[in-house]
Formats: structure tokens, sequence, C-alpha cells
């Protein structure tokens, strides 16, 4: 199956991992066709406690400058594996970032239905000695 589609490659500023200086990222968007992964592919990655969930194939090795995280259907992903060579382009295998799953808000509760009687007893009063 494959789906074409545009992801936003993320990098990151050179001294974005020294202590004490603040993380700069630079987005960019490029074109990718979605592929699924591989039984072989996932079942070594999960044997390295890795879960790959899907490939991205960027059609141009240019416009592939080593990001190790992107943005994908409106989630975070880091990129496991990074394959050339025999590809048209750069094939990114990538598993969705932990704690980064999209909040789905609570089903407001519905309002109380009004009471159509307001006469809070039921029955009818009974008259004595009728």
């Amino acid at each position: 199956m494959e789906i074409l589609s545009s992801c936003e490659l993320i990098s990151f500023s050179p001294d974005a991992h020294e202590a004490g200086s603040a993380a700069t990222e630079t987005k960019r968007t490029v074109k990718v066709t979605e592929k699924t992964v591989g039984l072989q592919e996932a079942y070594q990655a999960m044997g390295l406690g890795l879960n790959p969930e899907k490939r991205l194939l960027i059609p141009y090795e240019k416009d592939y400058a080593g990001e190790r995280e992107l943005e994908y259907e409106g989630e975070r992903w880091k990129v496991l594996r990074v394959a050339g060579g025999e590809y048209n382009g750069v094939l990114l295998t990538i598993q969705r970032i932990a704690g980064n799953a999209v909040e789905i808000p609570p089903e407001p509760e519905p309002e109380p239905t009004p009471d159509p009687d307001p006469d809070p007893d039921p029955d009818p009063p009974v008259e004595a000695g009728v």
C-alpha cells in the first residue's frame, strides 16, 4: 500500500544538546510516499526493543539532510533507520515518539431533560368517606 503525502523534517540547532542551551527547531516540508513495514524488518527491530510503524520514501536524496525527527499525520516520529541506494530516493523507517498521542476530549454529559409533570405527588388525593 502506498499513500502520497508530505511530512515536516525537523532539525535542531547544533548546540541543542549542550547543557544550559535551549533547543531551536527548524522544520521543512517534503513530499513522501508511505509504505508498509516488512515483517522481517519489524521482527528484527522488535528484538532490539524498537517498534517500526511506518516507512516513508522521500523521492529525492537531496531532500533529506540527516534529520532524526519528523512530524507526520499530526504526530511526532523518530527515524529508526535510513536506507538509500536501491530505492529511488531515501527510505525512512519511523516510530511514534512516546507520549505523543493525540488527546481525545471527553464527550460532554447530556443535559437533563425537564420533567413534564412538575407535581411532586404522582397519586391523586383520595377523599375519605366516599
